[in-house]
């Protein structure tokens, strides 16, 4: 594994960590609608492919934590 992925993997377990550890449920429904839109937007990743994986990823999170 690389450094990068390793830093990745690491983020990803920290904003799990947070958001299940958050009892308002509105305030997680809006911190992942919120990253969509910056996926999404110009200042998110280039390309539509980046862009939809970027989103799926999102996604996927929001299944982690039901």
């Amino acid at each position: 594994m690389s450094l990068q992925q390793a830093q990745i993997d690491a983020l990803e377990s920290l904003l799990i960590a947070l958001i299940k550890n958050n009892q308002m449920s509105t305030e997680t429904s809006k911190v992942f609608t919120d990253a969509h839109s910056r996926v999404m937007s110009e200042n998110g990743p280039s390309g539509t492919t980046q862009k939809t994986d970027a989103a799926s990823y999102l996604e996927h999170l929001k299944t982690v934590l039901r």
